[in-house]
């Protein structure tokens, strides 16, 4: 009988073999990795000179000094050496397996000019990248009070090839931290502001989701000094459309013309002068408009003379009309004047 049970024991014992490798073993699931946090990269700049503003084209030059500072826990022990310790390449190429951000100005206009670079590796791990650029860049500019107007100069830098899960910008500074004329010498600096955003492109994604990247801003607000324009334009424009009032107190009829004729001719030449200064915009700047209203009110005097020469019975009758536009002329026109600057400046 034992060998009989012990048969059948073992049979048993075969099925379930059998049925345990009939199921998949039971894996121990393991635990998910931790995506590593971005790599924080405080960025600062320092200003040399912001010069060469070119209304025309909406661009400026700007020299500087960009600073990028990360720490590395990666970084490999050869470059970590005793306490106090630091590597420092200079203008030349960097070792391929020391992390080093990429990096692009995105209001820059063509390539930057780098003039001096180093890499500083710490013992810390801690890293260190400052070079001096120079380069053209662009901004959207509004010229709607044109020449008291006032604009945003921006440098924005962004992460070129790592999104923001892996990049992201901190600790943003623009130095010197007061801007004084010396900087910008046909503005008056009002403030600055540094900030860092986020910007996402569809582009670059197959996805809807599309992909972010961390951009840190630079913005420095200005005012332009109108002192050279109140010299240059505006004064010589009211002499002219003061002159052109003075037709009224003339009593020969074509002394009167040839002078309203010089005078828009005159006008004509500061048309030119501030289209030189000004891209072609679809709206009138604060200049232009100033310089449109003298052309109306010497036309408008060309308009008055004439009338009075024509339709003026006597000599008494001629001289209540130029009376009448002695007053009324100066007061329309800077009537207008005011309206102007409050509906653009107020």
């Amino acid at each position: 009988m034992k060998p009989l049970k012990m048969t059948k024991m073992k049979t048993i014992l075969s099925l379930v073999l059998l049925l345990f490798s009939l199921f998949p073993k039971a894996q121990a699931s393991e635990p998910a990795k931790q995506k590593d946090a971005p790599l924080e990269v405080a960025v600062s700049i320092h200003l040399n000179k912001i010069y060469d503003i070119n209304s025309v084209n909406q661009t400026y030059m700007i020299d500087g000094y960009l600073v990028l500072s990360w720490h590395d826990p990666k970084l490999k022990k050869k470059y970590c050496r005793k306490y106090g310790d630091k590597l420092v390449y200079e203008n030349k190429e960097f070792p391929k397996d020391i992390l080093v951000p990429s990096f692009e100005f995105i209001n820059i206009l063509g390539d930057r000019e780098i003039i001096n670079r180093r890499l500083i590796v710490n013992s810390d791990q801690n890293l260190i990248y400052n070079e001096r650029f120079h380069g053209r860049f662009t901004t959207s500019m509004d010229f709607h009070k044109y020449p008291n107007d006032k604009q945003c100069f921006t440098i924005q830098l962004e992460s070129f090839s790592m999104e923001k899960e892996d990049l992201v910008f901190v600790n943003p500074q623009l130095f010197p931290k007061v801007l004084d004329a010396s900087y910008m010498e046909e503005w008056n600096i009002l403030d600055k502001k540094d900030y860092v955003n986020e910007m996402m492109y569809n582009h670059l994604s197959a996805n809807k989701k599309g992909e972010s990247f961390s951009r840190c801003n630079f913005e420095i607000f200005a005012q332009r000094k109108i002192e050279y324009y109140l010299w240059k334009v505006f004064l010589p424009i009211g002499l002219l459309v003061v002159a052109s009032w003075l037709v009224f107190w003339v009593k020969d009829f074509a002394n009167q013309l040839n002078i309203s004729f010089t005078l828009m001719l005159t006008m004509v030449t500061f048309n030119f002068f501030t289209s030189s200064l000004l891209p072609t915009l679809p709206y009138n700047t604060f200049i232009e408009i100033v310089i449109i209203s003298g052309y109306i009110s010497i036309f408008l005097t060309l308009i008055a003379i004439i009338f009075t020469y024509a339709y003026s019975k006597n000599k008494r009758t001629t001289v209540k009309i130029n009376n009448f536009f002695q007053v009324f002329f100066p007061l329309l026109y800077i009537l207008f004047i005011v309206l102007c600057v409050i509906i653009i400046f107020v």
